[in-house]
């Protein structure tokens, strides 16, 4: 993988579970925008800046093997790291989002469990069932 490896890995065990959560309730976390969107960046933020002060003061080291050689102006933080810390502060934020809207998302995971057991035909059926209830 060489230079990209960190990156790559990265997206490979981030990107699948943001794009799900984001399947599965993106209505959800645009409906609580004004909780999720300060609970991504500022943690997120709050990580670069302990990475720089870190990094910089020799505290940690990275294999720049390993990284793109891409810095964030002015903290001077690997892109990688940054990604990496959004990502965990995107999980999070998105879970705890979840979490409070428990009752729906359950919901929302049963019909789609359902759909994937079932096919078309069996959510539509439920529906109809539902609808004459």
């Amino acid at each position: 993988m060489g230079n990209t490896a960190y990156l790559v890995l990265t997206l490979l065990w981030s990107a699948p579970l943001i794009a799900l959560q984001w399947l599965i309730g993106l209505d959800v976390l645009i409906s609580h925008w004004r909780v999720w969107l300060p609970a991504v960046i500022v943690p997120t933020l709050y990580l670069i800046g302990v990475d720089a002060v870190g990094l910089g003061a020799g505290i940690w080291i990275v294999d720049i093997r390993a990284l793109s050689g891409i810095l964030l102006p002015i903290v001077n933080v690997p892109l990688e790291h940054a990604l990496h810390f959004g990502a965990l502060c995107t999980l999070a934020a998105q879970t705890v989002i979840f979490w409070h809207e428990r009752a729906r998302i359950s919901a929302r995971l049963r019909r789609f469990w359902r759909l994937l057991r079932g096919g078309w035909s069996a959510l539509r059926a439920e529906r109809q069932r539902d609808a004459h209830e």
